[in-house]
């Protein structure tokens, strides 16, 4: 992951999430797969659960999708937060 992309993130909790701190929320990290970096660390907070979801097992991941378009794996409507900063440049359309 590139730095620019890892203060691009804490940049967005620091203005959208940083009030939340106490309130439960469940954080879906889409592409999550820890290749060089994580955002995991950003989302550490007691009250928090971070969830990384990836197409493929791996360091980081906590879901796996089995199809990209229909993701099974994840109950509708039970996001608080998601974000997405290492899949989009990855994705076919």
């Amino acid at each position: 992951m590139h730095p620019s992309s890892f203060d691009k993130m804490a940049e967005f909790r620091r203005s959208y999430l940083d009030l939340r701190k106490d309130e439960p929320l469940l954080i879906y990290d889409l592409g999550s797969q820890d290749i060089n970096g994580s955002y995991r660390p950003l989302f550490a907070e007691p009250a928090w659960r971070y969830q990384g979801i990836d197409m493929s097992a791996g360091k980081n991941v906590d879901v796996v999708l089995h199809d990209p378009y229909d993701w099974r794996e994840i109950p509708p409507e039970s996001a608080d937060v998601v974000i997405s900063g290492q899949t989009f440049e990855h994705t076919e359309f």
